[in-house]
């Protein structure tokens, strides 16, 4: 069979399939937090969310760099954007409970929004207002205080190239207005997995590599654009390190 209609198969069958599981996992955490949105349960929803996923293509994951993560701590997780499986392969590659930033409209959609208010998914107004700022800070807080670290992708938005854009200053502004160390961590093969414009997934291997945390309890606002401009230069080089090993490899 040849890989465009196999994906054409597995995409037309299983992701109608995802969306309604999605929809009821949304109704389970909204049952499950009712009570109290800190039922160890939850995550086990979105752990088990995540694996189902990366099934539909399906792919293969690779992850390096497990060990510069410490689960008693709490971070700002940096990561790339090239493909919409980014998020489930994030939740599954971190060996600690992350939540990301979603933009309002989202929250527009029946049962997602309050399940991803439930399960601590912070929402964002694009408008770039200060309020907006402090709304963010304080739903921040509020994650760390729940055990989580707070995902943030660097370029803002998802790459239509797959080469690595410029990132916002909002990781390390975050980072240091909240006191959390920043972990930067590099997705390589979603891209192809559903390249931009076509409705189709393919299957593939994808790479994570999780680098070495920074440390910002010394920082100010004065440090944020090298921070930003440190951050980009080192996660770049090694995202084309990766694609490199990649093409060699395929």
């Amino acid at each position: 069979m040849v890989p465009s209609l196999k994906a054409a198969i597995r995409t037309f069958a299983l992701v109608p399939l995802f969306f309604f599981d999605t929809m009821v996992q949304a109704l389970r955490v909204m049952w499950i937090g009712r009570r109290t949105k800190d039922d160890p349960r939850l995550e086990q929803i979105i752990q088990g969310w995540a694996r189902r996923f990366v099934r539909i293509p399906p792919l293969v994951m690779h992850v390096e760099g497990a060990e510069h993560v410490d689960p008693d701590r709490h971070y700002v997780v940096v990561a790339n954007h090239i493909s919409n499986f980014d998020i489930p392969v994030l939740f599954l590659a971190i060996p600690t409970p992350i939540r990301f930033l979603a933009k309002k409209e989202l929250y527009k959609i029946p049962l997602l929004g309050p399940g991803m208010d439930t399960v601590g998914i912070v929402k964002v107004d694009r408008g770039g207002a200060r309020s907006t700022r402090q709304a963010i800070n304080d739903a921040a807080r509020e994650t760390y205080r729940r055990g989580y670290s707070l995902m943030v992708f660097a370029e803002g938005t998802r790459s239509r190239t797959g080469d690595m854009g410029d990132f916002h200053k909002g990781a390390a502004r975050l980072a240091i207005d909240n006191g959390a160390d920043l972990l930067p961590v590099v997705i390589a093969g979603t891209f192809d997995i559903n390249p931009p414009g076509s409705i189709l997934v393919y299957p593939g291997r994808v790479s994570v590599r999780i680098l070495e945390t920074i440390e910002t309890k010394d920082l100010t606002f004065r440090d944020i654009t090298p921070l930003t401009k440190q951050m980009h230069d080192q996660m770049s080089a090694i995202y084309e390190e990766m694609r490199s090993d990649r093409q060699n490899q395929s």
